[in-house]
């Protein structure tokens, strides 16, 4: 699948439902206090989108040193508009997650680096875990949450899947973006070898993916790795 930026009418549909959808938002963020957030930390979110995590986390943790990166220069403006809607001063910059280009001020500077269902967007899988773990400090932790292909869902969990699919209140426009969400993600051992192989050039200490539905409500692939101490 080829990357591209979301944009236009797009854009707006993403900011749309998940402006509606702040509990998915919150249920991901328990994730994140199992990965070691903290108040006062510096933390970059990838693949941002229109900065509804963003908005939820400053408001647990004030003092944090936030900045979220996105592709689509129309999502970064969606997200000002909207953070200072919300009278927030946040950061948000355009980035692409397969490359360090436009972050060099952060390398190795931030506490933890996560993202949330966007990597099935990537050309390059393992350059995005190479990005995270390249922004992450020596001692510090990425999260990334990606969505599960449909052919690695069990019986019981595609059955979820489509239940999931059918009931929640999507525009038309998003329910198919979802779906297709599902279908051009990479296997469950896709997500294993990027960042096996990105931790051969960023050597971790430890790392984990593992899959269950928690922070979304189906099954949702989860990787977890920590950067060597220096």
């Amino acid at each position: 699948m080829k990357i591209e930026p979301i944009t236009g009418s797009e854009a707006e549909a993403f900011h749309r439902m998940g402006s509606r959808a702040f509990e998915r938002y919150n249920e991901f963020v328990d994730l994140l206090v199992g990965a070691g957030i903290a108040d006062g930390q510096t933390v970059v979110d990838l693949c941002c989108g229109s900065g509804e995590l963003e908005i939820i986390l400053t408001s647990r943790f004030p003092s944090l040193n936030l900045v979220g990166v996105d592709l689509s220069e129309d999502m970064v403006r969606i997200a000002r508009d909207y953070a200072a809607e919300q009278g927030k001063e946040l950061e948000f910059r355009h980035g692409d997650a397969q490359s360090p280009a436009g972050m060099e001020d952060l390398l190795g500077k931030a506490d933890l680096v996560v993202s949330r269902h966007a990597f099935h967007r990537l050309t390059r899988l393992p350059a995005g875990f190479d990005t995270m773990l390249r922004l992450v400090k020596p001692g510090g932790a990425i999260l990334n949450v990606s969505f599960l292909h449909l052919s690695d869902f069990d019986e019981p969990g595609f059955r979820t899947w489509v239940r999931f699919l059918k009931e929640r209140p999507w525009d038309a426009e998003m329910q198919v973006a979802w779906a297709l969400a599902h279908y051009y993600a990479p296997r469950l051992q896709d997500y294993r070898d990027a960042l096996a192989q990105a931790a051969d050039e960023t050597p971790v200490s430890e790392q984990r993916i593992w899959v269950d539905d928690q922070g979304y409500g189906v099954a949702t692939v989860k990787c977890f790795a920590r950067r060597a101490a220096a």
